[in-house]
């Protein structure tokens, strides 16, 4: 049987995933699906909504789809967002997501932390109900 997989379905499992990772200190960091404010806990990841694309269909059902995702990890300094990227990157290599790039650190003002945001992707396949690396 055929499962289809939604952009909710993916972004609940990055959700439950991300929301496991922990920092240095064993705590969990936050996870959030919109904007930080001033009044967020930080360190916090963003969970930015997933891009689907069908690739392959049979008699119009999805089989075969890409997905893409941003993630922006939030933190003091610098160096904690890309100790933060890191974990995450370990993360969703176990579902076989791969980074596929990343920008440049950039400091918010409104809120005085620093943002790093890197972009994942990764084929579902729906036959087989697996995620498989795009490379």
């Amino acid at each position: 049987m055929i499962h289809e997989f939604t952009t909710k379905d993916m972004s609940d499992l990055l959700y439950n995933d991300l929301s496991t990772i922990q920092d240095n200190e064993g705590k969990t960091t936050e996870i959030a699906l919109t904007t930080p404010t001033t009044e967020s806990v930080f360190p916090c990841r963003i969970l930015e909504t997933p891009l689907e694309t069908t690739n392959k269909t049979n008699n119009g059902i999805p089989i075969l789809k890409t997905f893409q995702v941003s993630i922006e990890h939030w933190d003091n300094e610098q160096r904690f967002c890309m100790e933060m990227a890191n974990r995450t990157d370990k993360q969703l290599q176990k579902r076989n997501f791969t980074r596929t790039n990343s920008s440049p650190i950039i400091f918010d003002q409104i809120t005085k932390k620093y943002k790093f945001i890197t972009n994942y992707e990764v084929h579902y396949n729906a036959i087989m109900n697996s995620f498989s690396c795009i490379k």
